[in-house]
């Protein structure tokens, strides 16, 4: 059995527009759209009520679980906290420690290194990221990240901001 976590969401319920990302927090793709792309998106779309956006758990290895577990941890700097291991992806993701890596990124923040522990220790969280993952790949077929689901339409990539302008727009 898997629980369900809360969908992670930014912008209004009632938004026209819907976009919502499959991602790995260990995927440079992924933290390319967050750091260059999603900034812009967010300022135009999200900020003025057109689009809703719904960040999704894919993680494609250990580290990555660990990252997105500890993000959920986070309460309400969720956002924050994935902001910040995406900034810092080079200097933990690859990185045999991975988990000291992310206790480090996430220390500014506010997390001690015991609440990393907690939340790496949750086999309920662990399994409710796995029931996201899987979700997506039933639902939506997503396989490789970063997947997104606009308006029901698959887009795979980190396609520029005038890419998905477009696509928003179509809307």
């Amino acid at each position: 059995m898997s629980v369900m976590l809360s969908e992670k969401v930014l912008g209004s319920p009632t938004a026209p527009v819907t976009m919502i990302e499959y991602s790995s927090l260990t995927c440079s793709h992924c933290g390319d759209f967050d750091v260059v792309t999603f900034p812009l998106l967010k300022t135009a779309y999200v900020d003025t009520g057109r689009m809703k956006f719904v960040f999704r758990d894919f993680p494609l290895n250990e580290a990555a679980i660990a990252a997105s577990m500890v993000a959920r941890c986070s309460g309400d700097r969720f956002f924050s906290v994935i902001d910040a291991l995406f900034t810092a992806q080079a200097s933990w993701a690859y990185a045999t420690d991975y988990k000291g890596g992310i206790k480090n990124v996430v220390a500014p923040l506010g997390m001690t290194a015991n609440d990393v522990d907690a939340c790496l220790a949750s086999t309920e969280l662990r399994n409710g990221i796995q029931a996201i993952k899987d979700g997506g790949a039933q639902n939506f077929g997503v396989s490789a990240t970063p997947t997104f689901v606009i308006n029901g339409r698959t887009v795979i990539g980190a396609l520029s901001y005038a890419e998905f302008a477009a696509i928003i727009e179509s809307f």
